[in-house]
């Protein structure tokens, strides 16, 4: 979903390609090489092209942290193991895009082969938003979901003080004949904390009811944010258990609780990933899927909405206006987002974007 808290927009508009250059600049400093940073920066401008900027570049920031400190590897040696038709992606501590692209990748060439593909990825690092790989599936004619254990023990379990699982981000897509495809990207939580981390650099307030403090206790007040509720009670508890589970166990790396938020040697999040596709046409022709899919939109869009909103919308609907809008016209970034990469140029020996 996008970032639909309050930030301070700037009003300068800065090109998606100026990002790119900056981005891709920052990872080779760092010593990633320049076909792999680009693409890592590829994912996370296509966040903020989408309005989720919590996922975007302001990430490049603690990813060139990470590599400087020797805890991210920049040039991993990534392997794939295949059993039984499924897939087991070894991420050497890469930057968890990479580990994520081979994951999906191989996910995909199953599906096409055997109608439903499988992977999992460990020992690989932060995947930036999980719409970027349901999308990549969508992109090749598949329904695709992507998953995530990365976050460490922050979410609660209803009915307790501490928490049982990480924020589990997960995410669905759904190719069509329009212009994108149909994508659910969700945390388990009320919010990812990324977005309360910037909405608390903002405005130093969070909204009712989705954080408390490092006691449990229910907080409004960002200073004191430590964990996150999950999103409708003991359901968004149960949705993340289960990817948490699918993504960790699965992947032989644990579950978050059991595993921790850090590596204990490297002291950097560790991240497991689990990616499913479908293959349409081994239930019914592509074509036919697609045209049903638009006509579920269709059929939603017609719905007449509640008193404050002005249509019915499918999920992802959203951030693809916000897409379009950027793609023509550029991204206008909130502090949050500047000020940290401003503070990585510095760091880097880099110029910032004009706009910043």
């Amino acid at each position: 979903m996008s970032d639909r808290l309050r930030y301070d927009i700037g009003e300068v508009r800065v090109p998606a390609d100026t990002m790119r250059v900056f981005g891709t600049n920052a990872l080779t400093a760092t010593g990633v090489p320049r076909d792999d940073a680009a693409f890592v920066v590829e994912t996370l401008v296509h966040c903020d092209l989408r309005g989720v900027f919590s996922h975007g570049t302001r990430l490049l920031a603690a990813y060139t942290e990470g590599l400087q400190a020797g805890a991210i590897n920049p040039k991993p040696n990534i392997r794939v193991n295949f059993s039984n038709g499924a897939a087991h992606v070894t991420g050497d501590r890469s930057l968890g895009q990479l580990g994520a692209q081979a994951g999906m990748q191989t996910a995909i060439d199953i599906a096409h082969e055997r109608g439903v593909g499988v992977a999992v990825a460990s020992d690989t690092g932060h995947f930036g938003a999980a719409a970027y790989w349901a999308l990549m599936a969508a992109d090749a004619g598949l329904i695709g979901h992507a998953a995530s254990n990365m976050a460490g023990p922050c979410m609660l379990a209803t009915g307790s003080r501490q928490p049982a699982t990480g924020n589990t981000p997960l995410a669905w897509a759904f190719p069509t004949h329009g212009a994108h495809p149909v994508v659910l990207d969700m945390a388990s939580g009320a919010y990812a904390l990324n977005k309360l981390h910037m909405v608390g650099t903002t405005t130093g307030t969070l909204p009712e009811g989705v954080a408390t403090d490092s006691q449990g206790n229910p907080t409004t007040d960002a200073s004191r944010l430590a964990y996150v509720l999950p999103a409708g009670g003991p359901k968004g508890y149960g949705i993340g258990l289960v990817h948490d589970l699918m993504a960790g166990v699965l992947s032989g790396d644990g579950a978050t609780l059991i595993k921790g938020a850090l590596d204990p040697e490297s002291r950097v999040p560790r991240g497991s990933l689990f990616f499913l596709t479908i293959d349409v046409d081994a239930f019914l022709p592509l074509d036919d899927f697609r045209t049903a899919m638009d006509a579920q939109s269709q059929a939603v869009n017609a719905l007449p909405p509640a008193v404050g909103f002005d249509m019915v919308q499918m999920p992802g609907q959203p951030e693809w206006e916000l897409f379009e809008d950027r793609v023509a016209n550029g991204i206008a970034y909130p502090t949050s987002v500047i000020d940290p990469l401003t503070a990585m140029a510095q760091r880097l020996g880099l110029d910032t974007p004009a706009g910043f």
